[in-house]
């Protein structure tokens, strides 16, 4: 039984340092999260934040989040639209300013139906229209 329990006690320290080993050598995913913040979204508003929570919920990824006006933050663990209101027209022209768009590992657009953001950016881009 001493055995045993010498073996049992050295399996799981072994197997304890491997997975913290693993875990901390593992690199984090960037995901840029682009939110459309136009007219058109003023009905749906009220989700986006939880979308947002729903995003961040994997614990190796960063996140970068804007709109397609602006910056909101750069690569953090949680995704924080802060007091972003929606107004204005969508204008996806300037996107290109968002270096972000190039290196990130996973690209998300969160808009509604019919928005002018989604012309081009099927491809690369997971697309989560939330409907009215």
């Amino acid at each position: 039984m001493r055995a045993f329990a010498i073996w049992l006690a050295a399996f799981v320290v072994i197997f304890g340092a491997f997975a913290l080993f693993t875990n901390s050598a593992r690199e984090n995913d960037e995901v840029f999260v682009l939110v459309d913040s136009s007219f058109d979204m003023q009905d749906v508003w009220t989700r986006v934040p939880g979308e947002l929570d729903r995003i961040d919920d994997d614990r190796f990824a960063e996140f970068a989040l804007a709109t397609e006006k602006s910056i909101v933050h750069g690569y953090q663990e949680r995704l924080r639209i802060g007091d972003v209101v929606p107004f204005a027209p969508c204008d996806n022209d300037e996107l290109e300013r968002y270096p972000q768009i190039d290196t990130a590992d996973r690209l998300v657009l969160i808009t509604t139906e019919d928005s002018c953001l989604t012309e081009g950016l099927e491809g690369d881009w997971d697309i989560i229209e939330l409907e009215p």
